[in-house]
């Protein structure tokens, strides 16, 4: 049972608690001091501050008191969005404030809304009226204009207390067209029209259950209903096992947790487990089936977040904040992408990244030498593998101290000789920067030195337990492999090679920096402090930290330990003291912006401010020194570990430390597809598992390395990132294990180990580590030849929050089916890149020669026809039906013909998709020019499927080429609320000035009769290329040659003979018969204007 003082920290309220635990004890008959109110009314009194002014946070909402005292405000921030917040404190009306919290892009509810009002261009008005059983809260667009309408309704009943969400919706439309009318005679159209009417109800689309508020102490539980029919995705990091759940509990606590197995033991297909970031954000889906309605709920709460989904009642959603005020914002679209774009209105949409982030990276924790990092690259250029980056772990470090570089030889004599050697070879470097500083004595370590000579360092000043009020009575939780244990600090010290001897209770609730450190294993690592990040000021002084490692030729920044992670003998669950008292960071003018909280009221704020901090220095370090002047105006980039919902804003994501099993390649996906749903643009894991598994310890199965490069060919984030066996290279160790690891994971290591070692890989085996290389190199090849329409989807989730690896439901609505049961298996596994290109990869281990593939309906899909290195591509085979499960031979092979069908891929009709020529590198201005990169339009074929493809030509590095309130772009995809119509102060970029250039291409296709009527039906296939908008200050011709080819491709049977081709401008063209494709080229200096070019191609219906 442990000792008294084990068992005393159990009995800590302030401690971490398993969600079924906490739900468990809630649900205890005689629970001690829950209260569960069950009236409801409104005062007057309750909406003024004690000036007796009207307080500002009812502007959009109202206050309203419960029978026992408590008080919960209720409000509109956006028509479509409403927010529930409720602080068990609040005895007075005025202690609910204006402000929001971090997380939300103003630091008020008021400025919020006048900043997006002015971005969408609309205005409304909230409206209470009262009614002898309900008070009824209502979202108004245009009160007072001739447009008024109500767009939400909250029907609050009076008695027993329960809210109720209420809109108008419109119908799906049909999933399938109905056949088109040939003849041109009005007489015998006008006899076939059909009386229609467009279908809008008004529903219920959102309740909560009745007295559906709990609340003890500093905890509160919402519960809402929970329709039979809906499924719910989202969940952020933890949408792993299926994107769809229906019941599991869930934990968001961001904990450093190593194969995703410490809490509960079972492993990545656990839901429960809590993970490097929280997101607690979900869709319910498909609740009312036939009607527009979707709806998505955020727990904004920087503590520990429980979720019962359907546990203890399949009816009931329960949602509970440990710690701290409840704020539940709830979205209500029309649609997926509806709800995605309103939710990143509020929380924020990220800035433009720059393009190589799109490229392909290398990390290695073991590249610990100048030599090994440039070999890794000379390696990859040798074999025709592009790369972009390449990511230095803490090997680069001078003695883990962050921010500093090992200068000693046989280590990084010359850093800034590497980072120019690897920077003209077109390689972006970043290296491993964690919130830890290194605390053992050292004149010339500057950070160190200012940090404690301006106390930025978090202090040890705790919130005791009156139960454990001493130094020796502490003890720390951890977690390990679904085992509960503890630390005594003043006893426990990790096994460094230097030992640390601090005596801990000199330090406990002194007021002197925090005593903590890092253990990386094998006596790796020493005892640090942590700086104070929830102070601005500190905040400003962490970002100029990064002004040596930019000078010596760094790119971008590989956040890591983020929580911060601390070895376990220093604080709870590897990071601080659950009590230890930190500033709760509020915004300006907030009241109650100095307030101390105890570590794990606040637990992810750290995190996000880490990430706020380091995105705001990199965006002014050319300010600290002339030799940094020339990154002025470049895009940075940081790709972070685990932080909080909104952090986008600031990073990408990498999902943590996860191991070489399929297991976790099965979740991979469904990750980022789940991150994708709340706006994060780049995430992704380590690609071929960062730990190795002791079956497989010297490198990962090759099969499963195809597999994983297939899988994340077209995901935005792709990072090979492993943990490599090292011996000391000098010293009194030289050459004994200084970290255990495996021995390689590049691709072009399983061609070198395969040649040095052919006669143990024989038959079957031989296939396999032969096509390692081969069939990795062609998927990253495909990848840089579809550049373009990634980085087209990035640029539009600036605009719009839509991610650029999309789940099928967003890009599918009107295919029900996806929310069945038995097409889970592909909606968990398939994605779409922004809308027409479907990626199946295969993730099981066996079974795929028979590999099966669902294609939505109701479109019909062409398989993919594009190469990495072929010009133009090879001719369309037939389409399939969508709502077909097909099966798909995705066996892998060292032969170059079968090596493009590894990965099933295929292409919605009427698709329109960019290709461009493949690089080593993406292109950079402050790097040698490259020859232009010439685009091919590829147009498919369609009947009745008109498309518009949105194409951003710029730089791909400066800030200036980012949307500015000059031109906002007005995109296919971004339509409904939360659509960005303006770009004001505060939400673009300061430096942007939209300098690039908006191309749209568009295709509509008709069938027309011929007026003889034995002639046959023709198709009309009419393309418009043209741009908006040419704010682009360089060459276009330049950067991508004089002219497109444009590729229309035909179906087998349509007859090229019957081809014709007109334009309005001069452009060429040829009918290839081998390709039956028609290849026109047409000079960008007609198309890339206002007017563009129309190009009308004609030619016999091959249905005839």
């Amino acid at each position: 049972m442990g000792d008294f003082w084990e068992q005393t920290k159990l009995r800590d309220p302030y401690t971490f608690r398993k969600a079924e635990d906490f739900f468990g004890d809630i649900d205890n008959p005689g629970s001690p001091g829950l209260k569960q109110p069950s009236k409801i009314s409104y005062q007057d009194d309750d909406q003024l501050l004690p000036d007796n002014k009207a307080n500002p946070a009812t502007s959009h909402g109202r206050i309203f008191r419960f029978s026992d005292g408590a008080l919960i405000l209720i409000q509109f921030m956006r028509p479509r969005v409403w927010r529930i917040r409720f602080d068990p404190k609040a005895k007075s009306g005025s202690q609910y404030s204006d402000f929001n919290s971090r997380t939300i892009i103003e630091d008020t509810l008021n400025k919020l809304i006048a900043t997006l009002d002015a971005v969408e261009g609309i205005t409304w008005a909230v409206e209470l009226i009262k009614d002898p059983q309900h008070y009824i809260l209502q979202s108004v667009r245009d009160p007072k204009g001739p447009k008024r309408a109500v767009e939400l309704q909250l029907w609050i009943r009076r008695d027993p207390f329960q809210i109720t969400a209420v809109r108008v919706l419109g119908n799906l439309q049909p999933a399938e067209k109905i056949p088109e009318f040939q003849s041109l005679d009005s007489l015998s159209v006008k006899q076939l029209s059909l009386n229609t009417s467009k279908g809008a109800e008004s529903a219920i689309i959102w309740k909560t259950k009745p007295r559906g508020l709990q609340y003890r102490d500093n905890a509160t539980i919402l519960t809402v209903e929970k329709s039979i029919t809906a499924d719910f995705i989202g969940f952020g990091e933890q949408g792993g096992k299926n994107l769809f759940k229906k019941k599991t509990y869930m934990n968001y606590f961001n904990f450093d947790n190593m194969r995703y197995q410490n809490v509960y033991g079972q492993g990545p297909l656990d839901d429960r487990e809590p993970l490097y970031h929280s997101e607690p954000y979900f869709l319910e889906v498909d609740s009312l089936p036939g009607y527009k309605s979707q709806i998505a709920t955020f727990i904004d709460n920087y503590s520990h977040i429980c979720l019962d989904l359907g546990m203890k009642d399949q009816t009931a959603i329960r949602m509970a904040t440990r710690f701290n005020a409840f704020h539940g914002i709830f979205v209500a679209g029309d649609s997926i992408q509806e709800v995605i774009q309103l939710y990143t209105s509020v929380v924020g949409k990220p800035r433009l990244k720059p393009r190589y982030v799109l490229g392909y990276h290398q990390g290695c924790y073991g590249y610990d030498n100048e030599g090994m990092v440039l070999d890794c690259i000379n390696q990859y250029r040798a074999c025709g593998f592009p790369i972009d980056g390449m990511h230095i772990d803490v090997d680069m470090q001078d003695d883990y101290r962050t921010f500093t570089i090992d200068t000693r030889e046989k280590h990084f004599p010359n850093p800034k000789e590497m980072f120019t050697k690897l920077r003209q070879l077109g390689i972006k470097c970043s290296t491993n920067i964690t919130p830890y500083i290194n605390s053992i004595p050292s004149s010339s370590y500057k950070t160190l030195n200012e940090g404690l000579a301006n106390n930025y360092f978090i202090v040890d000043k705790r919130d005791r337990d009156p139960s454990a009020p001493n130094p020796e009575d502490q003890r720390y939780l951890e977690y390990g492999t679904g085992s509960t244990y503890f630390t005594a600090p003043t006893r426990d010290r990790p096994d460094y090679f230097e030992p640390d001897n601090y005596n801990f209770s000199e330090v406990f609730d002194s007021g002197k920096p925090f005593h903590g450190g890092i253990f990386y294993g094998w006596g790796n690592g020493h005892p640090g402090h942590y700086p104070n990040l929830n102070s601005l000021e500190v905040r400003k002084w962490w970002g100029k930290q990064y002004q040596y490692l930019y000078e010596c030729g760094l790119d971008f920044v590989w956040q890591d330990m983020t929580s911060p992670c601390i070895a376990e003998q220093f604080g709870d669950m590897k990071s601080l003291p659950f009590r230890l008292l930190l500033d709760s960071d509020g915004w300006s003018g907030d009241p109650n912006a100095a307030e101390k909280k105890k570590a794990i009221e606040i637990w992810s704020l750290y995190s996000y401010n880490l990430h706020k901090a380091t995105y705001n220095g990199l965006n002014r370090i050319d300010q600290l020194s002339p030799e940094l002047k020339w990154r002025e105006s470049r895009r940075n980039f940081i790709i972070g570990r685990g932080s909080y919902a909104g952090s986008h804003k600031f990073a990408g994501l990498w999902t943590g430390d996860n191991s070489s099993t399929w297991e976790f390649l099965k979740i991979s996906v469904a990750q980022v597809l789940a991150l994708g749903l709340s706006g994060v643009t780049i995430s992704g894991a380590d690609v071929g598992g960062f730990e190795f598994i002791e079956a497989e310890r010297n490198y990962p199965d090759p099969e499963l390395i195809i597999r994983w490069y297939c899988a994340y060919s077209l995901l935005p984030w792709f990072r090979n990132h492993y943990t490599k066996y090292r011996n000391w290279m000098d010293g009194h160790l030289e050459g004994q294990m200084r970290k255990d690891g495996k021995w390689f994971q590049e691709p072009y290591a399983y061609q070198q180990h395969y040649e040095q070692n052919q006669d143990h890989f024989q038959g079957r085996d031989g296939v396999v580590y032969r096509a390692v290389l081969k069939t990795c190199r062609y998927y990253i090849r495909l990848r840089y030849s579809l550049m373009q329409l990634l980085y087209d989807a990035m640029f539009e989730n600036m605009l719009t929050g839509l991610p650029i690896a999309r789940a099928m439901v967003i890009t599918d609505e009107l295919d029900r089916s996806l929310f069945a049961k038995d097409n889970q298996r592909y909606t968990r596994s398939q994605y779409m890149v922004r809308n027409d290109l479907l990626v199946a990869p295969a993730l099981e281990k066996t079974g795929n020669d028979k590999h099966k593939v669902y294609l939505p309906f109701p479109d019909e899909w062409f398989p993919m026809n594009l190469r990495a290195d072929e010009p133009l591509g090879v001719a369309l085979l037939p389409k399939v039906d969508g709502g077909s499960r097909i099966k798909y031979n995705c066996e892998i092979s060292d032969q170059d013909d079968q090596i493009p069908y590894t990965c099933p891929m295929y292409i919605r009709e009427g698709a329109i998709i960019p290709k461009i020529e493949v690089r080593d590198y993406v292109p950079d201005p402050s790097l040698a020019k490259q020859p232009a990169n010439p685009i091919t339009l590829h147009v498919y074929p369609g009947p009745g499927k008109d498309n518009e493809y949105d194409m951003y030509l710029d730089d791909g590095i400066s800030r200036e080429s980012a949307p500015s309130h000059e031109y906002v772009p007005e995109t296919s995809a971004g339509s409904g609320y939360g659509t960005a119509h303006d770009l004001i102060e505060g939400l673009a970029d300061d430096k942007a000035k939209s300098q690039f250039c908006h191309v749209k291409i568009s295709q509509k296709t008709t069938r027309v009769a011929a007026e003889d009527e034995n002639a046959s039906l023709r198709v009309n296939r009419r393309v418009i290329i043209r741009a908006p908008w040419n704010g682009y200050k360089g060459s276009l011709e330049e950067l991508i040659g004089q002219s497109y080819t444009v590729v229309l491709w035909h179906e087998p049977k349509t007859p090229l003979g019957s081809i014709t081709v007109t334009s309005d401008k001069a452009v060429s063209y040829k009918i290839d018969p081998n390709l039956r494709a028609t290849v026109l080229t047409v000079p960008i200096a007609i198309a890339n204007t206002q007017a563009g070019v129309t190009i009308q191609l004609v030619h016999e219906d091959p249905l005839n």
